[in-house]
């Protein structure tokens, strides 16, 4: 709390009338009779509207109950209660009470809350972050915990639910077994290593496999002389086996072509172990999904099939390109090298574009030969226009100089037998002599012609965006379905740039992505088939330039030094220990496990701590004789100590005290890292000057890269996204919200935080804002179109739209709280009131009917109007309907509702708790962004204190809150800011 802040509290406390009003009025002659005379007989055990409860109430406003006494105090004070069918106390009676309530609160407010420190366990994201850094692997082995559990504030991280139960303990021991497997090795092993290539292109391969290929429904394999692969013996400074792919293989059920065989069948080629596959249905919007030149292969982006279709199939998106393969190591971390390019490519031209052939045109003639050679007598633009007799079933597949185009030929009105001059294709073709060859359907070619466009013209402008777009390169690894793919990426979309070929590097753990896990031996020739999927992603259907891929490289297990760094980082030199040297054994020994404990505990290990530890190790040394074996189970009695599990705060009494460096260390990593501290901030805690260095490590920590992962895990759960995940949304009505589109939807509110916090912007961006976060796909979402050239990287986005900016119009958030099909209010209300005002509604009391859409004639507002008018729903519905009411502009699918003249436009008129009226959606956000942005402010301070310090607030925290925060109102309460006010706040301070 700041100086001034300080001051005008303790004025406050001062001069308030405490022993006056004490004189006058006591819980038990005054306010206990009134509660008993006017409140128990709807609020008592036998009847407990709205939840509520105040038969229990004593004059000790403790726990919970001075937020149920505020409510009580506004309700009296307002004449709301008791209601105007019951009996009325005075106004003198009322006053009496409404004061003593005032005095209460107000000690309430003052006394302090017990400290007695703090134990929470970490989070299941915490706990992999943490393994991850500590050990120096990326297998994720946490699949094999449960879950954390949800409070009502959303958060996963709080000391109240995360327990400890002996199911969890055995989890924990499973994982860090697995864990320090994958990251302890035996250095005199020489390691078995998987290094193949394939290579990519038209007829490349000159000794294809003479066997027919399938590798199940909807594949479509490239032709056997397309590809070739070649395994390779990985270039390393240490010895190793390489590992050969199997290439025998004998089926009792396999396939040639589209016919099945039963019956044993042998194969010898690596050919039937690895195979170069298009899966799914190759219809695409323009163009070829996929074609090979002898550069490589041509690739479209994947679109999504309910783009094509209307639904989304489990076959995937078109142009999926996948290496299927029978085996892949089980352990350790790989490597994919895509080398690539962005091909040089031209636009095809949609239908109804004219053609513009003309005197001044360029002309070949196609009829008498498929091949021509012409003269370009300037660089430029060209228009490339086609006269032919149109077949919607066929494909010209035409190719200038070195590149190639294909696609169908659109006429406006085609005519059986008749040719017609169609438009093409625009491209940039240098001067010079161009070779022209063109295959369509025979006797169908007639003439092309090459017209130069304007590049000022409004009608080359479209190629001019197109040409300069880059498509964005994506590795997936996962597994072949028989009903199609699972499929996950690995590490980050790249964007290719360059129109030379360059290499992509993909790396990640092979644990970490899905695998088959059919048994070995599987005498089915589809069991057990990986897949390493490359393609180019697709963000919202624009026109964009092909991938060329020309080779794709995996190497696994990925080690750049044996023994690897993992190994090394525990046993930190490359000494042999001798069986017999036990006391230089010992010595080490003790090293070891005391430089890993003190990472592990992000502390120095205590004396007696390190001494039970090395007593494991003796223990384990003495009856096997394996040091590496007993230094693991040391290793795992540290992982799974509660000194490693928990966040840890010890406290000597119920006074406040200030956290020590270290545990402020680990509580400041974990807050604004989600992991454990590095080296940097163990260092300025072992030095003692943490805290007098803390704002400068909160600037270093808040501008560096693993911030993310605050702003990823903070933003999901305050906001709920998570809730986007599991909605079942009606594609029939809103076709643009696939599972791609959810993906980056999702993420919109994550950037907004983390650019406010980036730029400092004040809180109001968060209700109202002249900007959107967006790329491709979220902008072509909200109909911005072509605004953004960025791929999948979001960007600043001034919208000139007054229904968007802000939360409250972003698409994902509204789309998540409905039913998938139709809009709700109350949803979206109770997540305002809850998340941005932090005025949450009471727990609708039980057995309250659902709102149901059984009559379809009446409006959604009439249906709420006659659902709260039920007994028990009306007083929460006052807390809840007014806030959604406005955001009934927004449909299910998260989008602004178009207003037609022939359609009942949403009524999104309301009157608000403190009986503001505004008219819509912008009014709303317009009243919060100035007469409620105390509120705004105060609702992010709460939720980011209860986040970062793991537990409740007490009531005099809350009130704290409440007033020291607006010593950054002069400011705009901006972002930062804020956070920089909680970390240098007692609340984060003291234990």
């Amino acid at each position: 709390m700041s100086h001034a802040a300080a001051i005008r509290f303790t004025l406050t406390l001062f001069f308030f009338p405490f022993a006056a009003i004490a004189d006058e009025v006591t819980f038990e002659s005054n306010v206990q009779p009134f509660l008993r005379q006017h409140c128990v007989d709807c609020h008592g055990a036998d009847n407990m509207e709205s939840g509520i409860r105040v038969d229990q109430l004593d004059r000790t406003l403790t726990g919970r109950t001075p937020f149920l006494w505020k409510n009580i105090r506004k309700q009296l004070a307002m004449q709301a209660m008791p209601p105007e069918d019951e009996e009325q106390p005075s106004d003198e009676t009322r006053a009496a009470v409404v004061e003593w309530i005032d005095q209460s609160l107000l000690e309430a407010k003052r006394r302090p809350r017990a400290k007695n420190g703090s134990v929470r366990r970490l989070t299941v994201a915490q706990y992999q972050n943490t393994l991850s850094d500590l050990l120096g692997i990326e297998d994720d082995f946490t699949s094999l915990l449960p879950p954390d559990a949800v409070t009502k504030d959303g958060f996963r991280n709080q000391e109240q639910t995360m327990v400890l139960s002996p199911l969890l303990i055995e989890a924990y021991f499973e994982v860090a077994d697995r864990a320090l497997d994958v990251a302890i090795v035996d250095p005199q092993a020489k390691p078995e290593i998987q290094n193949f290539c394939m290579d990519l292109g038209k007829s490349i391969n000159a000794l294809p496999c003479p066997d027919k290929l399938i590798l199940g429904a909807n594949s479509h394999l490239l032709a056997n002389s397309d590809f070739t692969v070649t395994q390779l013996k990985a270039q390393k400074p240490f010895d190793f086996y390489p590992f050969w792919m199997k290439t025998k293989y004998r089926f009792n059920e396999g396939y040639e072509g589209n016919s099945t065989v039963r019956g044993w069948k042998s194969y010898d080629s690596i050919y039937h172990a690895v195979f170069a596959c298009m899966r799914g249905n190759p219809a695409y919007p323009k163009g070829n999904a996929y074609d090979l030149v002898p550069e490589g292969l041509l690739l479209r982006p994947a679109t999504p099939s309910s783009l094509l279709f209307g639904k989304q199939t489990t076959y995937g998106t078109r142009a999926n390109f996948k290496i299927a393969l029978r085996e892949l190591p089980d352990k350790g971390r790989f490597r994919v090298t895509v080398r690539a390019a962005r091909y040089r490519d031209g636009l095809l031209l949609d239908k109804g574009t004219d053609a513009i052939a003309d005197d001044d045109s360029i002309t070949a003639d196609l009829a008498s030969s498929a091949e021509a050679n012409l003269i370009v007598p300037m660089e430029g633009v060209y228009q490339v226009d086609i006269a032919a007799k149109p077949d919607t079933d066929a494909t010209l597949t035409l190719t200038l100089g070195d590149r190639q185009f294909a696609g169908k030929l659109l006429a406006r009105q085609p005519k059986d037998d008749e040719q017609t001059s169609m438009a093409f294709l625009q491209v940039r073709l240098p001067a010079g002599p161009l070779r022209i060859t063109a295959h369509y359907k025979e006797d169908a070619l007639g003439s092309l012609s090459l017209s130069r466009l304007d590049e000022l013209d409004l009608a080359t402008q479209d190629f001019l965006k197109f040409e300069k777009r880059a498509p964005t390169l994506g590795v997936l690894l996962g597994l072949r379905r028989d009903c199609g793919d699972t499929l996950t990426a690995v590490g980050k979309r790249d964007r290719v740039s360059d129109e030379q070929l360059q290499e992509f590097v993909f790396e990640g753990a092979i644990n970490n992505f899905p695998s088959p896990d059919v048994e070995k031996g599987n005498i089915n020739y589809l069991a057990g088939v990986r897949e390493i999927g490359v393609r180019q992603e697709f963000t919202d259907g624009r026109d964009m330039p092909r991938l060329l891929v020309r080779s794709i490289e995996f190497e696994g297990p990925l080690y750049e030094s044996w023994p690897p760094a993992s190994h090394r980082a525990i046993f930190f030199d490359a000494r042999e220990v001798s069986e017999t040297a036990e006391s230089e054994s010992a010595e080490y020994a003790r090293e070891v496990i005391k430089r890993f404990a003190s990472r592990a505990y992000r502390r120095p290990v205590e004396d007696d701590e390190l001494g039970s530890l090395v007593t494991v190790w003796r223990d384990g040394f003495e009856q096997s004789g394996d040091f590496r074996e007993s230094i693991k189970d040391a290793l795992l009695v540290v992982l799974t100590s509660p000194q490693f599990l928990f966040q840890i705060e010890t406290s000597g009494s119920p006074e406040a005290e200030p956290i020590d460096n270290y545990e402020l260390a680990s509580k400041l990593s974990y807050f604004l890292w989600n992991a454990a501290p590095d080296e940097v901030l163990l260092s300025r805690a072992k030095k003692g000057v943490l805290r007098t260095d803390l704002d400068v490590e909160f600037d270093r920590m808040t501008t560096d890269p693993r911030f993310s992962n605050f702003a990823e895990q903070f933003a999901t759960q305050w906001l709920s996204l998570e809730k986007l995940d599991t909605v079942g949304t009606d594609l029939e009505k809103f076709p643009k919200l696939m599972t791609e589109t959810k993906r980056e939807l999702r993420r919109e509110p994550i950037e907004l935080l983390l650019h406010l916090v980036r730029e400092n912007l004040p809180i109001r961006h968060l209700v109202q804002s002249d900007f959107v976060m967006a790329n491709e796909v979220v902008a072509n979402y909200y109909g911005l179109g072509n605004r953004v050239e960025s791929g999948f990287e979001f960007v600043s986005l001034v919208h000139k739209d007054e229904h968007l900016g802000g939360l409250l119009s972003q698409a994902g958030i509204l789309a998540a709280l409905t039913d998938g099909r139709e809009s709700n209010p109350v949803k979206r209300g109770a997540w305002l009131a809850r998340k941005i005002l932090a005025e949450p509604p009471d727990d609708p009391p039980p057995n309250v009917p659902e709102l149901t859409a059984d009559d379809t004639s009446l409006t959604l507002r009439k249906r709420l109007e006659l659902h709260r008018n039920q007994p028990g729903c009306v007083k929460c519905h006052e807390g809840i309907d007014p806030w959604g009411l406005p955001l009934e502009e927004f449909d299910a699918g998260g989008r602004y509702k178009i207003k037609q003249d022939d359609d009942q436009a949403a009524d999104a008129s309301s009157t608000l708790p403190d009986d503001t009226k505004i008219r819509d959606s912008n009014e709303l956000k317009d009243y919060l962004a100035n007469d409620r942005i105390d509120q705004v402010a105060f609702s992010f301070l709460k939720h980011v204190a209860v986040y970062s310090t793991g537990r409740e607030l007490s009531y005099n925290e809350i009130e704290f809150l409440r007033d020291a925060g607006l010593e950054l109102k002069p400011a705009g309460y901006r972002v930062r800011d804020m956070l920089r006010f909680v970390v240098n706040s007692p609340l984060f301070l003291e234990k």
